[in-house]
């Protein structure tokens, strides 16, 4: 195996970087958008109940509403138990029933977080914890015509946000359900140190929760999908970012098998963390469940009972100097290896469909407001300070990112029978000005932008933000890009298998092969740059390694050291042990 984790103390230091909505947009950048007068949060509108969409599933009669497309939706269905109180920390356990006429017309309470910069976007304060311990709740999106006797291939939505943040209202599936003739699944789970916690007091030795809730949303689906018109043997597992890292973990869990039929993983790695990193964590950097906990009990030796009755409050200010461990090699969800080689092993032979894929410009929401890349024109504005070296610097990092989570992972799997395999490239860059600041090339096709052009949905984003992004003068080819992406991502969901399984808006899609034949990968883009295409797939390491030593813009200031230490600290937790070696010698003395 090739997909090995080289674990060091510092390597963690910035794994939190390579994730997120949740650090996209620091706070300068807010009060720049704000300064006229912040937005005021407004809670999405319940649904009108219709007669029409009253169903029977295990727990009892519900009823749900129509979306402004016609869809049928059903929001905020529990799905599990709330898991509070002595369920805190433990595997989720089946819903409740009820008597009365359940009304599925409003979102779901938000899985316990901290509200960040993108909430402030939409008129959320900053720094504040919201949601509440009962948020198991999935929404359920269905096309108008649709029946139980529809058998319609279910596609099973786990959002991003580094898993610490997000929750099922920011997605509306109705598009994407009424277009594609799919049944769109959106899920809540448990997050930060209530979805990931890795104390030796607990029972079983389970630190994964989140990923169980995933699997019992899943069996859910299972159970009681075909009421909505969906077929639980035609299951799409789909995320971004941290959802689709979750993808990946499901990918390598066992329990899983037969929940679903294929996977589509947007902008993620093949990233776990090691069980010892995650008990005791690494001061400054991130918390370990064992010194959390003895911050939030104040006990030395805490038992279970004392970890499932502490206040709430408490469990997450004992997080706020440091990240939260996340997609914990514990050994009984995950295996004691890294994910990647978790999920080459287990898909071997499985003969399980899969997408992966990146966006062009990954790292720019990094770069993007990094006083070393960019100043502030006016003292509000942002702008790349040398232009080349901020591209350079982008091209680097995103494209490490993605030849650790899409070429030579794509080719890991194919060359182990696992797949069949395909990629993707979103290279969108169209977006509008703020002032002085141009975003297409500020932001580029940055990290999490593809996901309103899979969703047919460019407002709910970004806040505010999203008339900026979003035009009237990039509408119609944006538009255009976004129905063939979701056409793409439908007809995977209904075809899976087979060679040629993509027909018109979509073109044929290469599958990834594994006898070391040139790659192909799909590359998104409007017909202003040339279109919807395959396109070889170029990018390797050693192209990139040789890319960075010789490139000019990298040949003062030390800027070529600079680049090759935040690589590794970027990606020290899933680069195998010769590409961080390899990436050492750019800046060997003797080498040099």
């Amino acid at each position: 195996m090739t997909l090995k984790i080289s674990v060091s103390r510092w390597s963690l230091k910035r794994r939190h970087a390579l994730d997120v909505r949740t650090i996209w947009l620091p706070l300068v950048f807010i009060l720049w958008l704000t300064a006229c007068g912040g937005p005021v949060y407004v809670p999405p509108q319940p649904l009108e109940a219709s007669d029409e969409t009253t169903i029977e599933i295990r727990s009892g009669t519900i009823v749900g509403g129509k979306t402004d497309n016609g869809a049928r939706a059903w929001l905020g269905i529990p799905y599990a138990a709330p898991p509070i109180g002595d369920l805190r920390w433990r595997p989720p356990q089946i819903a409740n029933t009820w008597e009365e006429t359940f009304p599925a017309v409003q979102h779901g309470t938000w899985c316990p977080q901290i509200t960040n910069g993108l909430d402030a976007l939409s008129g959320l304060p900053k720094g504040e914890m919201r949601g509440d311990e009962n948020c198991l709740f999935l929404d359920i999106y269905a096309p108008s015509g649709s029946s139980p006797e529809s058998e319609l291939p279910v596609m099973f939505w786990i959002h991003g946000g580094s898993n610490v943040w997000g929750r099922a209202e920011q997605y509306d599936g109705a598009r994407l359900a009424e277009t594609q003739q799919v049944v769109v699944v959106v899920a809540q789970y448990r997050l930060g140190p209530l979805g990931w916690f890795a104390h030796p007091a607990l029972e079983d030795g389970i630190a994964n929760f989140a990923l169980l809730d995933l699997v019992m949303g899943l069996e859910w689906v299972a159970e009681n999908i075909h009421a909505f018109g969906g077929n639980p043997a035609r299951v799409t597992l789909f995320g971004e970012s941290a959802g689709g890292n979750n993808v990946l973990a499901l990918l390598a869990m066992p329990d899983v098998d037969g929940l679903y039929r294929a996977a589509i993983v947007q902008s993620a790695l093949p990233s776990s963390l090691p069980l010892d990193l995650a008990r005791n964590g690494i001061a400054g950097v991130a918390i370990g469940a064992v010194p959390a906990a003895e911050t939030f009990t104040a006990d030395s030796d805490p038992d279970a009972e004392d970890l499932r009755t502490a206040p709430l409050q408490a469990i997450f200010s004992a997080f706020k100097t440091g990240r939260t461990p996340t997609v914990i090699q514990d050994g009984h969800t995950l295996p004691a290896i890294s994910l990647g080689e978790a999920v080459v092993i287990h898909q071997s032979g499985a003969d399980i469909p899969v997408i992966l894929g990146s966006n062009r410009d990954e790292a720019k929401y990094l770069l993007a407001f990094d006083p070393a890349f960019t100043k502030k024109v006016f003292g509000v504005f942002p702008k790349a300070r040398d232009a080349e070296y901020y591209d350079s610097t982008s091209t680097y990092m995103t494209g490490l990112w993605r030849v650790i989570g899409v070429s030579s992972f794509a080719s890991e799997l194919a060359l182990h029978s696992a797949g069949p395999v395909r990629t993707y490239r979103f290279d969108w860059d169209e977006a509008g000005s703020a002032g002085p600041t141009d975003l297409s090339h500020l932001l580029g096709a940055a990290h999490s932008l593809e996901v309103p052009f899979v969703f047919g949905r460019f407002s709910n984003f970004l806040g505010r933000l999203d008339r900026k992004l979003f035009t009237s003068a990039n509408e119609s080819r944006r538009i255009e890009l976004s129905e063939i992406m979701m056409a793409c991502w439908g007809q995977f969901a209904h075809q899976g298998s087979g060679e040629r399984i993509f027909s018109a808006p979509c073109q044929h899609w290469p599958v990834v092969s594994d006898d070391h034949d040139l790659q192909h990968t799909m590359v998104f883009d409007t017909t202003a740059d040339g279109g919807v295409r395959p396109v070889p797939e170029t990018l390797g390491l050693d192209a990139l390694l040789d890319a960075i030593d010789r490139d000019p813009a990298l040949d003062t200031d030390d800027r070529r050291c600079d680049l090759v230490e935040r690589l590794q600290r970027a990606y020290g937790m899933v680069a195998s042990a010769n590409t961080l070696a390899e990436l050492a010698q750019i800046c060997d003395p003797l080498k040099r």
